[in-house]
């Protein structure tokens, strides 16, 4: 009886935290970053480079080299940078 007890309640408190840990999930940012034909990294005006999220990055970087085919598209995606205030000294 008490082995069914300890595991329902483990079950619970995993469920329960698998179900948070998915609903507060913080988004990721896609950025497209362009290379011209020598590799050096370029910036062009006019294009959107921000994402929030993969397939529409992909989308674009697949629009935007047919439009631009003498650059190469590359898709980076970055975490976002937390702080937190307990582990600073």
């Amino acid at each position: 009886m008490l082995d069914k007890i300890i595991t329902g309640l483990f079950v619970g408190v995993l469920g329960t935290l698998w179900f948070f840990t998915r609903r507060c999930e913080i988004p990721h940012p896609y950025k497209i970053i362009t290379y011209d034909y020598l590799g050096k990294q370029v910036s062009l005006d006019g294009i959107r480079i921000i994402f929030n999220t993969h397939s529409v990055a992909v989308s674009f970087a697949k629009h935007y080299k047919e439009l631009f085919p003498q650059y190469d598209f590359v898709l980076e995606s970055g975490l976002p940078h937390l702080k937190l205030k307990f582990l600073t000294v």
